[in-house]
């Protein structure tokens, strides 16, 4: 008896091997049909998310065109002196780059009496408090 004799066995004048390679013919021909279907629907997801991609490009190149004309010097120059009432500094407030270090270790200038008694805020009217004698400190022995 031979091993794989049934492949030559013969069903309606056609042989085993013939049939089974038919049949296996037709899988593969579904899976590669069902695989180039499911990469045509991957492929057109992919160009939705290009196209979305393409479009936020265009719109960041439109925000960045908006912050470059909103951030023009001359044009905030112009609102910090309208809104916030902001003037540039005059020159003799400027000093060279060598004078810091002169500043830096000068003792601060003393505030004249106008300067300090607006910049006080005023003292409230409490009474001081006066501790008790019955009164121990926290953490001393009873």
């Amino acid at each position: 008896m031979k091993l794989f004799g049934f492949l030559d066995r013969r069903v309606r004048g056609v042989r085993v091997i013939d049939l089974a390679g038919a049949v296996l013919l037709c899988g593969l021909v579904l899976v590669v049909y069902m695989a180039k279907t499911g990469a045509g629907g991957t492929a057109s997801d992919i160009d939705k998310v290009q196209q979305q991609i393409d479009e936020e490009h265009t719109q960041i190149r439109l925000l960045q065109a908006e912050v470059a004309s909103e951030e023009q010097p001359v044009r905030l120059a112009s609102l910090s002196g309208q809104l916030l009432n902001l003037q540039p500094i005059s020159p003799r407030h400027e000093i060279p780059s060598e004078a810091l270090a002169d500043i830096a270790h000068a003792p601060p200038p003393k505030p004249d009496a106008a300067t300090v008694s607006a910049a006080a805020p005023a003292a409230p009217n409490v009474a001081p408090v006066t501790p008790s004698a019955s009164s121990t400190p926290v953490g001393a022995p009873h």
